[in-house]
């Protein structure tokens, strides 16, 4: 190979090598969605080519030197972005993610002052405890009826009239002659009837047991338990060489949060827990359900 070939080859690779620079720059930037192989494989093929080659010319033994130098430092460069970027952390996708869980507390925030400003709505799918509140009701209807009524007159002490308020005092006090009879004046009574109460009979209605209260139900793991799956997940995915940049804490949490009322209806109030497991190649959460 004479000096003006090498010269030729040598100009070629320091353009590609610029080249597979700036596609590397555009994976970094999430523009490119995979990296650079196959420039780099064709690159790697035309420097194996210049180095069998041994040229006498210092200048062009020098720009060899400097283009593999520099090839060099690029890769520990890149090895060492794609490293954070298989790992999760990349700059990039920290500033990604925390834009990502504000949007998503500033559009909690917003939906959680909607619903204090909106008339409250009830949910039908939510467990309400029917005959605890019919027993309630039954029991307060009973003490309104029980109840005393209030008179309705009311007697009032008038200071500045004190003649005229004793004279009924004292025709009060005066007894009836033995030969008059005295007037009675039975409790009046109320137009509405009475409501008919049926006697409950034991044989008949059968007894009506109490339901266990709501609050011990299962109310799935806790955040630290939460937490721990979060991480098994993780690591498992890494281990089966899948991918784990696009995989968020808050993400799987509110998942398996939302199969927790599911599968308490389903299981009647038995702990529910989340293991993670690999089905056909691939890793996943499966819920348990312990007694």
């Amino acid at each position: 190979m004479t000096p003006k070939e090498f010269e030729i080859m040598l100009s070629d690779a320091e353009v590609q090598l610029s080249r597979i620079k700036h596609l590397y720059e555009q994976w970094f930037q999430g523009i490119e969605r995979i990296e650079p192989q196959i420039p780099r494989k064709q690159f790697d093929r035309a420097l194996h080519e210049l180095r069998k080659v041994k040229p006498r010319n210092t200048a062009l033994r020098f720009r060899f030197q400097t283009l593999i130098q520099r090839y060099t430092t690029l890769q520990t460069y890149w090895r060492r972005i794609g490293r954070q970027i298989e790992e999760g952390t990349y700059r990039r996708d920290l500033l990604r993610a925390r834009r990502r869980r504000e949007a998503l507390r500033a559009e909690r925030e917003h939906e959680r002052q909607g619903r204090s400003s909106s008339p409250l709505e009830l949910d039908p799918n939510a467990d309400v405890n029917v005959d605890q509140l019919i027993a309630d009701a039954s029991d307060r209807m009973d003490e309104l009826l029980e109840a005393p009524e209030p008179s309705s007159k009311v007697e009032t002490l008038d200071l500045d009239q004190p003649e005229r308020t004793a004279a009924p005092r004292a025709r009060a006090a005066v007894a009836p002659e033995p030969g008059e009879p005295a007037a009675r004046f039975g409790k009046p009574r109320s137009r509405r009837p009475a409501p008919k109460r049926e006697k409950s009979n034991a044989a008949i209605t059968p007894s009506r047991r109490a339901p266990p209260p709501i609050t011990a139900r299962s109310k799935g793991p806790g955040e630290a338990r939460m937490r721990q799956i979060y991480d098994s997940y993780v690591e498992a995915k890494r281990n089966n060489n899948e991918r784990t940049d696009k995989i968020d804490y808050e993400t799987v949490a509110k998942s398996l949060k939302k199969m927790v009322p599911r599968l308490d209806r389903k299981h009647k109030g038995k702990r529910v827990d989340f293991k993670v497991v690999v089905k056909d190649g691939k890793v996943g959460i499966k819920p348990v359900v312990k007694k």
